[in-house]
């Protein structure tokens, strides 16, 4: 990878837009990066991390919000641009980071979110390849890929922080093995350690966990009460013997308890059949009694591991145990069930005799009871025949009494019809008169209507005829026609001439009841009503018509009034336009003010802000300057307790070294055999933490100086703005100006606001206007069409009322005498009407008496009273049909069952055996169920055993998968979580194997810095530690002398710088290996050098050539002069007067 160039702009302590060209500047190989300390040379670094990562490297202990300036204000934006090639192409970052910017309306600020910009180059300086990536993740992955380091690598090979390799050099193994494990990415290692480790135990779970299961199943196998007792002797007795006396033990009555174990449990444990080859000899009686199943099962649980094979024996021998005794249950349930069925079949038998037994007594009571009551079923029969006979002539009795109550009836309406219209002829004749006398023509009218045929004078011959023959039909009483029927009945030939006759009477009484003359009457009636109709209807619209006509004429003079009106009001309407155009033409005058306006109130805003702004940082800038004149007091005073105290360590250190001198033996410092002039001992030396506890003190005043400065020239920055923004006014001033000019806007505002709505007004006056004009003609238009119309009508009116006067004649209106056709058309069909009903009626009347007569005499009455006396209610005969109909089946029914073969062939002595059979049945039946319940319990009691079996079965073989499928993760993960020979997990190892590689390469670039003096060395543990053993300990060999291991801790500055130098570039170099062989052809290393010596710089600089040589362009960060002098190529980085920093690249 190689960096080309580096834009920032509002970065750090650069407010300002600077440029770096790093293929100008390291075209040697190797450039300097130079400044005070504190100007900002490491946020160059910090800017190149964050364009690629978007953090800053050394995240740990700073804060990536540093990046953005506060030398800026909110509306100048924070911007780093970067473009580097990797094996995968040339690539440009542009990375914002997040920051409070100024709003884009109002006042304030607002948070702006970091973005970023990825495009992929044809080449350096070229144009983008395609559509550059925006999506920050997006961005982040592909950059990642692209170099393929993640930050953590990056700032470990390409970009080495001030004091982070220093820190990896003096870690403790923890800590080394968390840097490490970042740098190489080993956290997949943790997983799969934790997964091995979580795996077995899961493995172990399961094992236990069927191990578990198969105690469970073996404890219920144990429970069952084949396993719980021991075997006894008579349990194996001869099964056969059983079963043949099977018969025997089920018919006789099952009392013995003991021959049923009860399902509670207590059956006795069956003894396990054995294999003939295990089978042993008889062992003395003394040995004790054998054990039972359960006892074997628990002997089979109690190891560390179950017998599977123990537990599957006894499986097996206790089913075929519990086979057999099903079988026996099995034998003695069938025999039971024999001799049961055996006894159904004689209480079958026996119950047949009784039953017809007891039918014969039975038939032989009731024909002795049906014998005594003989004579009065004779005359319950003869009492139903007759009513019987009663019941046929009933209706015609009722049919002619219900004719002769119609034919009473229809006479009687037909003599109060003939009443009610004489009196309705009467009423109408007066009022004709009184209306008629009126007219000039009353005299022949009156004596027209004289002439005239009325209803009343047709009806009254009609009614004294019905009557007559009403009177002729009341003088027959029924018997006295009934005697008649009875004499001339035998006479043929007379019957025949009687019944002309009567045909002949009953032609002539219809023919006198013939209406024809009313039913013309009331058909010329309804004629003339029709004529009428249609002028009743417009006789009665004739008042509307006229009224409504009035209302009309009153509407339309109303209206010519509203018209007028209307016509004044279109009139004025043109001065009111000219007064709304006015309003509008000033309203958008002032709208064109309102720009104006706006701006010159944001302008007194700005300038009251500004106002407020610079009392503030006049506060504030004094407060600043006491801070720096503080802190440079307090940067003096430590550094001169700094010289103080480094002369007086460096005394003392002289003065140990002189004593320790010998006459002829070199000098560890210089080398000389000679001792001219020894430096003495001085008493009050300082030690080296001293010195470095001051040096610290210094660092810390020289931060605290630096960042007061930083503060107060910011603040200074920010008071002058202030004061140019405010054009020297003061807040009062500024105040009393942006009143004046938010008065002003506001009232234009008001005034501008109205011009939409004053266009809007306009427009829908004119069309007002315009839709006025028009509605005006066309309601001229509608009035005089109005008129015309109205004048039609009233010609129309005047001739439907003559045609109505015409046609009235004598009566008051044509719809009275309408009304007079209708009611005597009406009266006429009534009479009508009357007259055949009763015509009807009286012909129904005679026929009815007829048929009455004719039934007497079919069904053997002399007399309708005789008949009548005969009658029985419907309940009534139906009660005693049943009670005769009952009678006979009895005797019927009595005859067959004596006659019956069965009850025919008995004597009545044989002897009824029921209840002795039926004992018999009752104690076969309980030794079945017995057997039955015994067969059950034994089937069900198998069953359970069976399924206990097969759980030991399931449970065992599924802990043989578990312990089989577990032991070896088991295994494997025991060894990854460090208990092996090493005692050391899987991740660690890793990270051991890393570190030796790491430290091979560091001894090489070590060896030739230190003049092969120094080697590093892994150790188990650093001294003095007590913790874990992580084998990522670090010890230096100083191969001068005694060859000693040193704690790193103990190395001087300078040997700490190119000790942690050594580390560091070869960490970079492992780390590029690991990550596919990446090339790293850039290089920066921040700070140190300071601590060296010349010559010892000198040979770490040479070091620096060889990577220079290997194509490699270092950056070196540094303030120290003797390498200002040595690299030409630098960038130089130089404080402003405003706080700030700048840049000055010499290539």
């Amino acid at each position: 990878m190689r960096i080309h160039s580096l834009t920032m702009t509002g970065i750090g302590p650069y407010a300002g837009r600077e440029h770096i060209d790093f293929d100008a500047v390291g075209a040697s190989g190797r450039f300097l990066l130079t400044g005070p300390t504190g100007s900002g040379k490491t946020t160059i670094i910090d800017a190149i991390v964050f364009a690629l990562y978007g953090d800053v490297a050394d995240s740990a202990d700073s804060s990536k919000e540093r990046i953005r300036s506060t030398l800026v204000g909110p509306h100048t934006e924070s911007v780093i641009e970067l473009v580097f090639s990797t094996g995968a192409g040339v690539y440009r970052v542009r990375r914002t980071p997040t920051y409070e910017r100024a709003k884009r309306r109002g006042q304030g600020t607002t948070t702006q979110n970091g973005t970023v910009k990825l495009w992929h180059l044809a080449e350096v300086g070229g144009e983008p390849l395609d559509e550059p990536v925006t999506r920050v993740g997006d961005a982040d992955a592909e950059i990642a890929r692209a170099v393929g380091l993640s930050r953590e690598q990056f700032t470990q090979t390409v970009v080495l922080p001030q004091g982070k390799f220093a820190r990896f050099l003096r870690a403790d193994s923890s800590e080394r093995q968390h840097l490490l494990k970042d740098v190489f990415g080993t956290g997949i290692y943790d997983a799969i350690q934790d997964a091995l480790i979580q795996a077995s135990r899961d493995g172990a779970r399961r094992v236990e966990q069927a191990a578990a299961d198969l105690r469970g199943q073996v404890a219920s196998l144990g429970r069952h009460p084949l396993l719980t007792e021991a075997p006894s002797p008579t349990d194996t007795a001869d099964a056969g013997e059983e079963t043949a006396d099977a018969d025997h033990v089920a018919v006789a009555p099952q009392d013995d308890s003991s021959q049923e174990a009860p399902s509670g449990g207590t059956q006795e444990a069956l003894p396990l059949p054995m294999e003939d080859a295990d089978r042993e000899e008889p062992k003395e009686a003394d040995d004790g009694p054998a054990p039972t199943p359960a006892q074997v099962l628990e002997a089979a649980m109690a190891g560390a591991a179950p017998d599977l094979v123990a537990l599957r024996r006894v499986g097996v021998e206790v089913l075929e145990a519990s086979r057999n005794r099903v079988a026996l249950a099995d034998a003695r349930a069938e025999a039971a069930g024999t001799v049961l069925t055996r006894a159904q079949a004689a209480r079958d038998e026996a119950q047949s005799l009784h039953d017809l037994l007891e039918r014969r007594r039975a038939l032989v009571e009731e024909n002795e009871r049906l014998a005594e009551r003989a004579e009065q079923d004779t005359a319950d029969t003869q009492r139903l025949r007759d009513a019987e006979c009663a019941s046929r002539v009933r209706p015609y009795l009722v049919a002619e009494q219900a004719a002769r109550r119609r034919a009473q009836q229809a006479v009687t309406t037909l003599a109060a019809r003939a009443d009610q219209s004489c009196l309705a002829q009467l009423a109408e004749q007066a009022g004709v008169t009184s209306a008629g006398s009126a007219e000039d023509a009353t005299g022949s009218d009156a004596r027209s209507h004289d002439a005239e045929v009325t209803p009343t004078a047709l009806v009254e011959p009609l009614v004294r005829e019905a009557q007559h023959q009403l009177a002729a039909l009341e003088d027959e009483p029924s018997e006295a026609r009934t005697s008649a029927v009875e004499a001339v009945a035998p006479r043929d030939s007379e019957a025949a001439e009687t019944s002309m006759a009567d045909d002949a009477s009953e032609t002539a009484h219809a023919e006198a009841l013939i209406p024809r003359n009313l039913d013309d009457l009331a058909h010329q009636y309804r004629r003339e009503h029709g004529q009428l109709e249609a002028l009743v209807d417009l006789e009665a619209s004739l008042p509307v018509r006229e009224s409504a006509l009035q209302q009309r004429e009153a509407d339309l003079q109303r209206a010519a009034a509203q018209l007028e009106q209307r016509t004044e009001k279109l009139a004025e309407r043109p001065a009111q336009r000219t007064a709304l155009v006015e309003k509008l033409e000033a309203a958008r005058a002032a709208r064109e003010r309102l720009d104006g306006l706006q701006d010159r109130r944001t302008r007194a805003e700005e300038r009251h802000q500004a106002a407020l702004a610079v009392e503030q940082f006049s506060a504030q800038f004094a407060q600043r300057d006491d801070a720096c004149t503080q802190a440079a007091a307090l940067a003096r005073e430590t550094a001169e307790r700094v010289r103080a105290t480094r002369l007086a360590w460096i005394s003392g250190t002289a003065g140990a070294l002189a004593g320790e001198l010998t006459e002829g033996d070199p000098c560890p410092v210089c080398g000389s055999t000679t001792h001219p002039s020894p430096a003495s001992a001085d008493a009050d030396g300082a030690t080296r933490q001293q010195v470095e506890a001051a040096e610290e003190r210094q660092k810390q005043a020289d931060e605290a100086l630096s960042g007061a400065v930083r503060e107060r020239d910011a603040c200074a920055t920010r008071l002058e703005e202030a004061q140019r923004a405010s054009d020297g006014m003061d807040a009062p001033a500024a105040k009393t100006a942006l009143n004046e000019s938010t008065t002003a806007l506001a009232t234009a505002r008001a005034a501008a606001d109205g011009v939409e709505e004053l266009v809007e007004r306009l427009e829908a006056f004119d069309a007002g206007t315009e839709q006025e004009r028009t509605a005006l003609d066309a309601a001229r238009s509608a009035q005089e069409s109005t008129r015309s119309r109205m004048e039609a009508e009233r010609e129309t009116l005047a001739q439907d009322q003559q045609r109505c006067l015409e046609a009235r004649g004598t009566w008051p209106s044509v719809t009275a005498r309408a009304a007079a056709l209708l009611v005597r058309a009406k009266e006429a069909e009534d009479a009508s009407e009357d007259v055949d009903t009763a015509r009807t009626t009286l012909a129904q009347a005679r026929s009815a008496l007829a048929d009455l007569a004719a039934a007497l005499k079919e069904e053997g009455f002399t007399s309708a009273a005789q008949a009548t006396a005969a009658f029985m209610e419907r309940g009534a005969v139906e009660a005693l049909s049943t009670t005769v109909r009952a009678a006979a089946t009895a005797r019927e029914r009595v005859r067959m069952g004596l006659e019956d073969p069965q009850i025919a062939a008995l004597s009545g002595q044989e002897e009824d055996r029921l209840e002795a059979v039926s004992a018999e049945l009752a104690r076969a039946d309980a030794a079945a169920r017995q057997a039955a319940s015994l067969q059950a319990r034994t089937a069900e009691s198998h069953e359970h055993l069976r399924r206990a079996v097969d759980g030991v079965e399931q449970a065992a073989t599924a802990y043989e998968e578990a312990a089989g499928s577990s032991a070896d993760l088991i295994r494997v993960a025991a060894l990854a979580r460090g208990e092996n020979e090493a005692g050391t997990p899987l991740a660690t190892w890793v990270l051991q194997a890393r570190f030796e590689e790491v430290l091979v390469f560091a001894n090489e670039r070590l060896s030739q810095m230190s003049s092969g003096r120094y080697e590093l060395i892994r150790v188990a543990e650093e001294t003095g530690q007590r913790r874990r053993r992580k084998g990522l300990g670090l010890a230096v060999v100083d191969h001068l002398g005694d060859e000693r291991t040193r704690d790193p801790r103990t190395l001087s500055g300078g040997e700490t710088f190119y000790v942690s130098l050594s580390l560091a570039l070869a960490l970079a170099d492992v780390v590029s290996a690991e990550s596919g062989g990446v090339s790293l052809e850039t290089l920066f290393i921040d700070e140190g050098f300071g601590t060296l010596d010349a010559d010892t710089l000198q040979t770490v600089m040479a070091e620096i050539d060889h990577l220079r040589a290997g194509g490699r362009t270092v950056g070196i960060v540094s303030h120290v002069a003797e390498l200002r002098d040595q690299i030409a190529e630098r960038i130089a980085v130089r404080r402003v007067a405003s706080g700030g920093s700048t840049l000055r690249v010499t290539a």
